[in-house]
């Protein structure tokens, strides 16, 4: 059984054959399949790929943001379901202070406090009236022009009393 050749080796009898028939040289194949063969070594250290680095540079860099918004996002996360359950926490804690507060307030609980300090409630309800003060009402200033005041329109003395309060008018300015 013959021996299996590998990948390598059957590459590079195909490419001595093809440089043979390029030479031009020896017509005879066999001839140049029997010489030896010289190994193939590439010289130089290792090839790095100096177009590639920025595209590297750039898919790392992408790469990195992805995990830190990732990163951001889940702990915003959580702080938002720690944040919504206080929330729920505190309104319970609400209703039960109003609930509370609702039952101190209540009158029988009152009556209830009034009655251990030994208040009682009253035989008889009494109502105190109180003497109605008289209201003071400024007069109103006088106005400065007197064909408003004097007349009976009301619309006129309301004008007259507002351009006198708030100075003269545009009009009145300009003819004097």
């Amino acid at each position: 059984m013959p021996a299996k050749k590998s990948h390598t080796e059957s590459f590079d009898e195909v490419f001595d054959a093809f440089a043979a028939i390029e030479g031009g040289n020896d017509d005879d194949l066999d001839a140049q399949a029997a010489r030896p063969r010289r190994p193939r070594t590439r010289r130089g250290g290792p090839r790095t790929p100096l177009p590639l680095l920025p595209v590297i540079g750039i898919c790392a860099g992408i790469g990195i943001a992805y995990v830190s918004q990732t990163a951001h996002l889940t702990q915003s996360t959580y702080e938002a379901a720690s944040l919504a359950t206080e929330q729920r926490q505190l309104q319970s804690q609400t209703q039960q202070l109003d609930a509370e507060l609702a039952r101190l307030r209540s009158s029988s609980r009152i009556d209830a406090a009034a009655q251990e300090y030994g208040l009682k409630p009253p035989a008889r309800w009494a109502y105190v009236t109180a003497a109605p003060q008289p209201v003071n009402v400024p007069p109103v200033p006088a106005v400065a022009d007197s064909n408003a005041a004097g007349s009976g329109d009301p619309m006129q003395r309301l004008v007259a009393a507002l351009s006198g309060t708030f100075g003269p008018s545009e009009a009145e300015a300009a003819g004097r």
